[in-house]
């Protein structure tokens, strides 16, 4: 029997964006994906789901970047909710960006794939 998903140990929750993205959530003081008017939440990962949401969702964006967001200081609610097996965070509401506590490039390997540096 398998044991069932668990959130992780991590005060952080992490995004991918792009680099114009970001560029526009600085200048407004928060972000809004697609997602949150289709879906009525931003998708996030814990950090050990990361590369694989990065190669089979943004494999067509250019200047991809590991948003780190700090949970406590997150205005909208967040949910952690069952999907592929695991539990993700999502974010009901605008993603205020003060809550953003760092912001990593990636990189990628001679087949295209993600190379997700180490968050600490």
């Amino acid at each position: 029997m398998n044991a069932p998903p668990v959130i992780p140990d991590d005060p952080r929750i992490y995004l991918l964006m792009t680099a114009e993205e970001i560029a526009c959530a600085r200048a407004t003081g928060q972000w809004e994906s697609v997602s949150l008017s289709v879906e009525g939440f931003i998708h996030a990962s814990p950090a050990n789901q990361l590369k694989r949401v990065a190669d089979k969702y943004y494999q067509q964006k250019r200047d991809v970047q590991v948003v780190c967001v700090r949970t406590d200081l997150l205005k909208p609610e967040l949910r952690w909710e069952p999907a592929a097996g695991s539990l993700y965070p999502h974010i009901y509401g605008p993603l205020n960006f003060n809550a953003v506590v760092d912001i990593v490039p990636t990189q990628r390997n001679a087949d295209g794939m993600f190379l997700i540096p180490q968050l600490d």
